[in-house]
């Protein structure tokens, strides 16, 4: 029978589990999150993660990790390790005898890149090598069905690709690919569409007969592309999956701040044809699956703002609901979720003016003490609740401040080597903020 994806602590509880989403994003993404894992050790959360859910350039990032592990470096050396490799680069080193390969039809920029990241990162390490906890999931884009795929060490999982015989539910089997390479799993992840090819799961030799249903039954190959094409930052795996799903969350999101595009210009249209010309029918697929996933997430939006209104209305009119009740009644008894959210399009100065009122209201209960009216300046309203940003200042200020977020928001997404000096600055604006939000959002009691 195939493995559900049911997954429960070994005490048999869920509501405590700890997961990290670590974005996509390229080299950029795997730098911010060295410094996401590094701020964690030293608030001694990292100990405490359950699962990961990885996308594109951070499932590079975790599969080196576990690799690391699995060789037995200790995280003070996969650290450093890795920042070796980013300032070396991936694609440069791509260009090695193997390239000649490509003249092959099933050779393709995906494998090769793959293949530099299993020399340089992952050693060889095959998905039955993944470790049981942290349990990893590698988030993928399925071209085939538009859903999320998900490698792991029990396999891949998607769905709409079920078990022979049985009837698509909440609980997507997995196919197990215990000698599936860590590092094409990572590749299948961050196969970004303009410019690397997906990468391909054959029926047969991947995927067994039978699997997927009559829908799927003349399907023989599955084309796997960027996770980041459905969901970039891996947190939806983290909500909704019955395996990799966690009730605290920590997110380490490497997206750049949103940068405006003028249209025209002879660079504009010289690169949009080679972009085409390269891409044009996984790119015209992964349109239609972005503007599906659009539309589910639109759907679901406007469900939840009924229900949001209406939650809202009950509450403001001060007269017993007894659809409240009912609804209270229907939801599961848990504690509230932890949340840290560690971006890199985050100032110190945002992060601070953004603190919402309630928020300030809990810090003060905290406090023994009452929000007071007018607000003092925050920094010193924090200060006398006992709010501890001292590590987190200092760092940011070693950092060189807010003026540097600006900076590290124009690293480019790739693959490409990055200087040293942007190495440690994403390294260093992704630490100080795991301290500030430790301090500021992860006590909830």
């Amino acid at each position: 029978m195939p493995r559900s994806e049911a997954r429960a602590k070994p005490d048999g509880s869920t509501c405590t589990a700890v997961g990290i989403a670590l974005s996509g994003g390229g080299s950029r993404a795997a730098a911010f999150h060295r410094g996401t894992i590094q701020g964690l050790q030293e608030i001694d959360l990292l100990n405490q993660l359950d699962v990961i859910s990885s996308v594109s350039g951070g499932s590079v990032f975790a599969a080196a990790w576990m690799a690391a592990t699995w060789r037995g470096h200790g995280l003070p050396q996969f650290l450093a390790n890795i920042g070796l490799e980013l300032a070396q680069g991936f694609i440069a080193r791509s260009i090695t005898p193997s390239a000649l390969k490509l003249v092959l039809p099933s050779y393709t920029r995906a494998n090769l890149l793959a293949e530099t990241f299993d020399r340089t990162l992952m050693h060889g390490m095959q998905l039955k090598d993944l470790p049981e906890q942290p349990l990893l999931s590698m988030n993928t884009s399925v071209m085939n069905t538009g859903q999320v795929g998900k490698f792991s060490r029990h396999g891949f999982s998607s769905t709409g690709i079920q078990a022979p015989g049985e009837a698509q539910d909440k609980s997507n089997p997995s196919i197990p690919l215990e000698s599936f390479p860590v590092a094409l799993a990572a590749m299948a992840s961050a196969a970004f569409p303009i410019g690397l090819p997906p990468v391909y799961l054959l029926r047969g030799k991947h995927i067994p007969d039978g699997w997927g249903g009559p829908r799927l039954a003349d399907h023989h190959r599955f084309a796997l592309t960027d996770g980041g094409v459905l969901e970039n930052l891996g947190v939806q795996t983290l909500l909704k999956s019955r395996r990799f799903g966690a009730w605290n969350l920590i997110i380490s999101d490497a997206g750049r701040k949103e940068t405006l595009w003028k249209p025209g210009g002879i660079v504009n249209c010289i690169r949009g044809a080679v972009m085409g010309l390269v891409s044009l029918p996984t790119i015209e697929r992964v349109t239609v699956m972005m503007n599906d996933k659009e539309n589910r997430q639109m759907r679901f939006t406007a469900y939840g703002e009924i229900e949001r209104t209406w939650l809202i209305d009950a509450l403001n009119s001060g007269i017993p609901q007894p659809g409240l009740d009912d609804y209270l009644s229907g939801q599961p008894r848990t504690a509230r979720r932890r949340v840290l959210f560690i971006r890199l399009n985050q100032t110190l100065s945002e992060l601070l003016a953004t603190i919402p009122r309630w928020r300030l209201h809990e810090l003060a209960k905290r406090a023994n003490e009452a929000l007071p009216g007018p607000l003092p300046p925050i920094t010193d309203l924090l200060r006398s609740y006992g709010v501890e940003l001292r590590p987190a200042r200092e760092i940011h200020r070693a950092m060189g401040g807010d003026a540097r977020v600006a900076e590290l928001n124009r690293i480019s997404t790739n693959f490409a080597a990055l200087s040293n000096r942007d190495i440690e600055g994403l390294h260093a604006h992704a630490r100080w903020q795991v301290h500030a939000m430790r301090a500021l959002y992860w006590d909830v009691s």
